[in-house]
């Protein structure tokens, strides 16, 4: 008889707060959390020590001190992910995890269904120092409900309003920081938001063509207005610049440090303007996050 189960290893997220956000969400309560530093392989379930090749586990070993493991016994019972193909109901949790904390977290997925024992770099690098935080940590898990309830309630809203396929360009953008921060990152943030603004231009019969000009339109109907958000006209023109100057045509018209500060910013308003798509942030909220994103 075959053990089958799947393990996520997810880096960079603490065991604490997974576990709140499970519990306070009651999304995905059909995985067992666990802390990676307690991990050991050879005593895990579907252990199979004569046909795992030496690497593979050497691999596994490391990855799980510095992991959060997730794993079901029961993989029949998990639910498909509403975001992804092919994927489980846990990319949805770390997708919209990502959105709420401006962050990526990285998966390694190990499965064992029937005779089939695979291992794979999954959806969803490190928590890197400082915070860029959306959502509080104290109310990821009510986000998450929230979030979740919305999209379930309404489904076709997901491509209607462009929210698919921009996430997917946001998520590149977070893997791309670890490659290339100023100019790679940015870009795909762009794309991001103009794949939004595009949706949000045909949904209103606006026939705005200037890509440009439709983000700001798209911004300014958000509400993204006021003395808190006087500077994202200047930032929007910094980050187009970026996008077909630098990004495109490889030409660096930005110095260096002013590429830094935009590419925090359009890394936090871009999470900002996903989650706002979701439940509703308190104002307060948003002109704090006006506030750091000033200050970068």
């Amino acid at each position: 008889m075959s053990e089958d189960f799947i393990r996520y290893y997810i880096s960079g997220i603490h065991f604490s707060m997974l576990e709140t956000v499970q519990r306070e969400s009651g999304r995905f309560e059909e995985w067992e959390l666990s802390q990676g530093s307690y991990f050991v392989l050879s005593k895990s379930y579907g252990y199979r020590a004569d046909s795992m090749p030496t690497h593979d586990k050497l691999l596994l070993k490391a990855l799980a001190k510095l992991s959060v493991i997730a794993e079901t016994r029961q993989p029949t019972r998990v639910k498909p992910s509403i975001l992804w193909a092919r994927a489980s109901n846990i990319a949805d949790i770390l997708t919209l995890l990502s959105l709420a904390r401006g962050r990526y977290y990285p998966v390694m997925i190990e499965n064992n269904l029937g005779q089939t024992h695979g291992i794979n770099w999954g959806l969803i690098a490190e928590e890197l120092e400082g915070s860029w935080d959306i959502v509080p940590i104290d109310n990821l898990g009510g986000f998450i409900s929230q979030a979740l309830t919305y999209i379930d309630n309404n489904p076709s809203w997901l491509e209607e309003s462009g929210f698919i396929p921009s996430v997917y360009w946001f998520t590149q953008a977070q893997k791309s920081c670890f490659t290339a921060p100023s100019i790679l990152e940015m870009g795909l943030y762009w794309v991001s938001l103009e794949t939004l603004a595009k949706a949000h231009n045909d949904n209103n019969g606006l026939g705005i063509k200037k890509k440009d000009k439709r983000v700001k339109r798209f911004i300014w109907d958000k509400g993204y207005t006021g003395e808190a958000w006087d500077f994202l006209d200047k930032a929007i023109d910094d980050w187009y610049i970026a996008r077909n100057d630098a990004f495109h045509e490889g030409k660096e018209k930005l110095s260096f440090d002013l590429l830094a500060k935009r590419g925090k910013q359009i890394r936090d308003f871009t999470s900002l303007v996903f989650v706002e798509m979701l439940p509703k942030q308190e104002d307060a909220g948003k002109n704090e996050i006006a506030t750091r994103m000033q200050k970068y």
